[in-house]
């Protein structure tokens, strides 16, 4: 919301000065005109009907078309302007990321993902298949972008921030998903979410053993090594060709 705010500030800061000018110009010479009070030629700025052609003067007539005119133009040009922010790029991203921030803020049971590496690809795109709910934490600003306008609920931040998770609602949410291809950065990650969410589901990725020791110790209640996983599904798979071998665990 902020964000769109600052861009109608800067497309309107000038058209409404002008305009604020123009107004005390208008008030003035009503004032002089005939006579008026500063509250009664305002008034007649924006309520030309008001004027009685009866009662005044011509030039007061003549002035007041000028006046009628002026309002019509700036009314045309503080619309361009409008039309201009919010259909402009800027202006789209920024109105798609106040209605990603509004889904975010309604979402609740859903999964956290940290890391949109490989992983965490693979991760969203099951996810999405699934149709089950999440938000994406991602700190690439281009990956965020294009998440955005692949309507995909994301926040760009770093996960290891209090706030940033709250954003993502890790006290409403069932889970989290960790996936970075860090195990430090994880290992913060768990610790922080079990500190907000005691009764979150926490899956972290791995990439050593030493660290997964570490990140189920520090409440994780899945812990994934890829490398790991991968190893055995080869290993079952080359089993099928050695059916009286036994099994591997």
């Amino acid at each position: 919301m902020g964000r769109i705010t600052v861009l109608f500030l800067r497309r309107l800061w000038l058209p409404a000065l002008v305009f604020s000018a123009f107004c005390l110009l208008c008030v003035a010479v009503y004032m002089r005109l005939e006579g008026l009070r500063a509250i009664d030629a305002f008034f007649w700025i924006f309520h030309p009907h008001s004027i009685d052609y009866r009662s005044v003067r011509t030039a007061t007539k003549l002035f007041s078309i000028f006046v009628y005119v002026g309002v019509f133009a700036f009314q045309v040009w503080i619309a361009e302007r409008v039309l201009v922010t919010i259909f402009n790029r800027q202006g789209l991203e920024a109105w798609k990321s106040m209605v990603n921030d509004a889904n975010i803020a309604k979402l609740k049971d859903h999964f956290i993902i940290c890391g949109y590496g490989q992983v965490g690809r693979t991760v969203v795109d099951q996810l999405t298949r699934l149709e089950i709910p999440f938000v994406l934490i991602e700190t690439n600003e281009g990956l965020c972008r294009e998440l955005l306008n692949d309507r995909v609920l994301v926040i760009q931040g770093d996960a290891k921030r209090h706030d940033v998770l709250l954003q993502a609602g890790i006290q409403r949410a069932r889970g989290i998903c960790i996936v970075i291809d860090s195990d430090a950065d994880n290992l913060y990650i768990t610790v922080t979410a079990r500190s907000l969410n005691a009764k979150a589901k926490i899956i972290t990725r791995a990439g050593q053993q030493r660290y997964a020791n570490a990140i189920r110790n520090s409440g994780a209640d899945e812990v994934i090594i890829p490398e790991y996983e991968g190893g055995l599904m080869t290993g079952r798979m080359i089993q099928k060709y050695y059916p009286a071998q036994g099994s591997l665990e």
